[in-house]
């Protein structure tokens, strides 16, 4: 029997989870997972993942994560493969979509108020989000959402966004030059920090960017974002793109700065991802709003 859950705290993932005990005489164990593909509102293909379990006290899971925001509504196939004896065994197909988690907490009487919110508030995004992206407008997936359900959804017209961007003159000639910013609005949000190569002639594939910030619980993390991307080779410009922040943590202001080795090349960039969405119009400015509602509401959730 297969269990679900949904990761909310930071990207959108579903856990699919199994009790240990009831494979405590099977090996090989993998979840074989079937994602539809769609261009448009048009099926293309399907992808195939596998999924190795963690276990974590009595269950194991299984995650599948990177599903963006406007796949909420794609119903995904899972199957348990996995051997005895030398034998193969499958699982019955097992179907489950983002949409199913959420509508299935705004239908449960015994669900708190504050999910519920979180979970009109997500549906509300994933819909913003397919209209923004052109995808599968035929079939959005708040389009099942009950007055009643509605009602939980906060003001989206309400959301504002502060002003947080600033590079700190802490570094007396900087080896690399900071450019601009950008907001990736997929299923894990991410800010790609831009900037040129400047006097540095090493490897670039040797620097890294250092993150700071103060997360929801209050307390200092810093992390080390490596993997640099190419933004414009001709010109000496990358980037690296950062996505630690769990969906409550998304108005965080963050630092960064870039590195080689332990030595800093950069001036100290602080930024807060709402900042991107000022002087934003139209559709853009809409998904905004709902994911930053989104993030609001599930700020309120998670504490």
């Amino acid at each position: 029997l297969i269990g679900h859950s949904l990761n909310l705290a930071s990207d959108i993932s579903i856990n699919f989870a199994i009790q240990a005990s009831t494979l405590t005489d099977y090996v090989n164990q993998r979840l074989i997972v079937e994602i539809p593909v769609y261009e448009g509102n048009e099926q293309t293909d399907t992808q195939t993942l596998t999924i190795e379990p963690v276990l974590k006290g009595n269950y194991y899971y299984y995650t599948l994560a990177g599903l963006t925001a406007v796949r909420m509504g794609d119903v995904v196939s899972a199957q348990l493969h996995m051997e005895k004896d030398g034998q193969p065994y499958v699982s019955k197909v097992d179907t489950y979509s983002i949409a199913t988690y959420a509508y299935a907490q705004l239908n449960k009487a015994s669900a708190k108020d504050s999910l519920k919110a979180l979970c009109a508030d997500l549906l509300r995004y994933g819909k913003e989000a397919q209209i923004f992206k052109s995808y599968r407008t035929d079939s959005l997936v708040d389009a099942a959402m009950t007055e009643a359900h509605k009602a939980y959804l906060s003001d989206a017209d309400a959301v504002t966004f502060a002003t947080n961007n600033e590079t700190l003159n802490d570094l007396d000639n900087p080896t690399i030059k900071w450019l601009g910013k950008s907001l990736n609005l997929e299923s894990k949000i991410s800010v790609k920090y831009i900037f040129e190569l400047g006097s540095y002639s090493g490897d670039p594939a040797e620097l890294s960017m250092k993150v700071r910030y103060v997360n929801r619980s209050g307390a200092s993390v810093e992390k080390t974002v490596t993997g640099i991307e190419v933004y414009d080779a001709v010109k000496n410009r990358y980037s690296f793109s950062f996505d630690g922040l769990q969906a409550a943590e998304l108005r965080t202001v963050v630092e960064v700065a870039v590195y080689h080795g332990e030595t800093r090349l950069s001036q100290t960039v602080r930024y807060g991802a709402d900042t991107y969405a000022n002087n934003k119009t139209g559709q853009l400015l809409v998904l905004c709003k709902a994911l930053f509602a989104y993030s609001d509401t599930a700020k309120a959730f998670f504490g």
